[in-house]
Parts: C-alpha cells; structure tokens; sequence
C-alpha cells in the first residue's frame, strides 16, 4: 500500500479484512509499483517456466516429473508448486479448466506494459520485459486475452499436455 503512512496504518485493519499481509510500501503511487513490479516477476517466471516444461516434454521427460523436480530444487517458484501451466499436472488452477478463470492474459499485458513504460521513463534497460510485453500482446490479439496468463503453455507449445 501506498501513501501517507499515517493513513495506511488507520486503514490497516481494513486491508487485513481483505487479505492475509499488507505492506507499507511508502509515499502514493508505490503500492502501483509494487504491483506492476511483482506482476512482471510473475509474468517472466511463468514464461521461463512454461519453455522449460516444453522443452522438458519434447526431450521426454513428463511434466510431472519435471515439476517434482522444480518444488525441491532452484527452480522452485509459485509458477511451478501453486500455477503450474501444463494441463493435467495440478488441479484446481487455469491450466486445469482450459485457462478459464484465474488473471487474465488481458490484464497481465496491461501490467507488463505499464513495466515496460516506467522502465522507458527511467531509462532502465528492460529486455525481459520488452519479451514479455511482445508475448502476451500476441495472445491478446490472436483472441487469448480473456484466458488466464498461463494459457502462454498452451499457445506456444500446444500438443505438449501432461505425456
């Protein structure tokens, strides 16, 4: 949360009625950036993670086993052990129900595009996010926008569901 610290400890009891943790983030305008920050984290995790999936698949290795694999190793993170895209691996998620439901493909490239517009503005170097933003803008406008971000799996390595 952003803004006058005095206010965001007021209101903090409100914000836990709505979730588990709240964070100060500082003065106003930092909890915005703390969400297009976390968003784009979320998005390149999930683009790496899906490749890798595919290319685990395509070399022969189940995608089961492969998440098995990343819980309990470095490549451990929340696309893998609570999102895991591959159909079939995980129930209870997008990837699950044909990417209905979850945060949609739509509203992650709004992100991603707000990231790669603050990066322009301070003139940092950005190539992820310039990968992510063209990605997700390419399943937005071959009509995967209302999807759930995850169904990135499915538009690039479609066929590759759990073997």
């Amino acid at each position: 949360v952003g803004g006058l610290e005095e206010a965001y400890v007021a209101a903090k009891p409100l914000f836990l009625s709505m979730g588990q943790k709240t964070i100060y983030c500082g003065g106003a305008g930092n909890g915005s950036v703390a969400k297009i920050c976390n968003n784009l984290a979320m998005a390149v995790s999930m683009l790496g993670v899906s490749e890798a999936f595919a290319l685990g698949q395509s070399l022969g290795i189940a995608a089961s086993t492969l998440t098995s694999i990343f819980n309990c190793s470095s490549a451990r993170c929340w696309s893998s052990d609570a999102y895991n895209p591959v159909p079939g691996v995980m129930d209870g998620v997008p990837s699950s129900r044909n990417y209905d439901g979850g945060f949609s493909a739509k509203l992650m490239a709004k992100d991603i595009n707000l990231a790669a517009a603050s990066a322009e503005e301070v003139g940092l170097k950005s190539p992820l996010t310039s990968q992510a933003k063209e990605i997700f803008e390419e399943l937005c406008n071959e009509g995967h926008g209302t999807k759930d971000f995850s169904c990135v799996f499915r538009h690039y390595y479609s066929g590759m569901d759990e073997l």
